[in-house]
């Protein structure tokens, strides 16, 4: 690194603290100004992100109104980690040493890891794909070491930590404290969130809880067990009086389809100071994979509409509906292209519904498993539909699921995960047949085959390199590509 260049990294990450330390209750004219200085101090593809941010803040967006609120109520820890830890060493800087290595090892590289420490849980969940493994898998803390360090390397410093429970994993607060320069987002089921690990969470500030919640008792209740909604519940005020930052993960199923796309579900979400929202399809997947939870097509296109207009509206930070806003992302995030997964038996799955392997980090680096022939393949076919609301290969083109796992000879991570290949096929054909249509009706009648095409291959090193070889932006950032 030249001087030059670690004087300004020094610079962004003094901005970062500084930003931090006044942002809690900065106007939306302070953040222009401080997102300003920082993309000044930056280089593309980082600056062009920056002045996107600081353009938000100067027109007073809905998503920009919302982290201040989330700001002003967070512990000043929290804040300051969110401000050095993802937007200075993910974002600034994480980009700029993911763009210049991609060039150095000629392979495209995620934005992000997702790593299940542990299989082991407190709960059984109807249809989770951990299963009934209890503490059978698990990673060592220096398993989880050695793969953060070598992200990091890579340029990542954006980690998800699931499972399993991840607070069942005994090494979960050393490793946040360990890697504090890193942000970590833990999908939870809450329920062991006490009143003191909401403190260490907000003394540590680099790591914000999504915690499962299904919809309201009822909902809640019947797929995770009986009282599990009341432990959410004292989960979310011990983490709110300790000002951590928190958000909610929620599984949409045929069954709770009705009350997630109800306003009330929303408000209660936003009086209870959730941040934000990860919507998850319910997939059928993991031991014993079954349809009878899958959202039906009807579902799914209402669904996406609520949910829309939930991420255009302000009330929260953002909110996410994976398999709806494939637009978003250019179609698929697995393989490496933007996230990958390394499962609590050390295997590198494509994500964490895609449950077939082929590398292991006990085998190979983390760098070789994102080159490999396996992986390499998957980001030369997104997206696998020209339709971009038709991003998944399992249930929107199963086609391409069947073939990966045939051609890599890839390996079942949990017993059943084959059927998904075999005994579920007629009915994933069938299903993706029907979500044709609605996907259609969206990309097509609604303009977004006009406002975001679709370019095969963008994940591709090769095919990267070919179309934005002189555009420093677009070559890292492919927001439209």
């Amino acid at each position: 690194m030249s001087i030059v260049d670690s004087m300004k990294k020094t610079m962004l990450k003094q901005a970062g603290k500084f930003v931090g330390s006044v942002v809690r209750n900065a106007s939306e004219e302070t953040l222009y100004r401080l997102f300003a200085t920082v993309s000044a101090v930056s280089k593309e593809p980082a600056k062009g992100g920056l002045k996107k941010l600081a353009n938000m803040a100067k027109e007073k967006h809905p998503m920009i109104q919302s982290w201040r609120r989330v700001f002003q109520n967070a512990n000043p820890k929290c804040v300051e980690k969110v401000m050095t830890n993802l937007v200075i060493n993910e974002f600034a800087l994480g980009e700029k040493i993911r763009q210049e290595k991609m060039l150095e090892h000629e392979v495209v590289l995620p934005k992000l890891l997702v790593i299940s420490p542990t299989y082991a849980c407190n709960l059984n969940c109807v249809g989770c794909y951990a299963g009934l493994y209890g503490r059978k898998y698990q990673l060592s803390k220096e398993e989880v070491w050695s793969l953060i360090r070598q992200a990091n390397e890579l340029g990542i410093y954006f980690f998800i930590i699931t499972g399993g429970e991840p607070f069942v994993w005994p090494h979960l607060m050393e490793t946040l404290k360990e890697f504090n320069d890193s942000y970590f987002q833990i999908y939870t089921n809450g329920t062991l969130i006490t009143k003191e690990v909401a403190q260490k969470l907000a003394e540590l500030g680099n790591a914000t809880p999504a915690i499962s919640v299904e919809g309201f008792e009822t909902d809640t209740d019947w797929r995770r067990g009986r009282g599990v909604f009341a432990k959410i519940s004292e989960a979310w005020k011990n983490l709110r009086e300790a000002g951590v930052i928190f958000g909610a993960s929620v599984t949409a199923t045929r069954l709770n389809h009705d009350t997630i796309v109800k306003e009330e579900f929303w408000n209660f979400l936003k009086e209870n100071d959730v941040a934000y929202s990860w919507i998850f399809q319910f997939m059928p997947v993991g031991m014993n994979p079954s349809m009878d939870l899958v959202p039906t097509p009807e579902q799914r296109y209402e669904r996406f509409f609520v949910l829309d207009k939930l991420r255009l509206g302000g009330d929260f930070a953002f909110v996410a509906d994976f398999w709806n806003h494939g637009f978003l992302t250019h179609g698929c995030l697995a393989a490496g292209s933007k996230y990958l997964h390394i499962n609590a038996k050390g295997y590198a799955e494509p994500c964490v519904f895609q449950q077939f392997a082929v590398d292991s980090i006990r085998e190979k680096s983390l760098l070789e498993i994102l080159k490999s022939p396996f992986f390499t393949a998957y980001k030369r076919m997104i997206p696998y539909s020209n339709n971009l609301f038709r991003p998944c290969p399992i249930i929107d083109n199963p086609k391409v699921l069947r073939a990966m796992v045939k051609k890599f000879n890839a390996i079942p991570q949990h017993e059943g995960s084959e059927k998904v290949l075999t005994d579920l096929a007629p009915e994933l054909d069938k299903l993706s047949e029907e979500w044709a249509k609605y996907a259609d009706k969206l990309w097509y009648e609604y303009g977004y085959a006009e406002k975001y095409p679709s370019k095969r291959g963008i994940y591709d090193f090769e095919v990267r390199m070919n179309r934005y070889a002189n555009n420093e932006e677009k070559l890292a950032i492919d927001k439209k590509a």
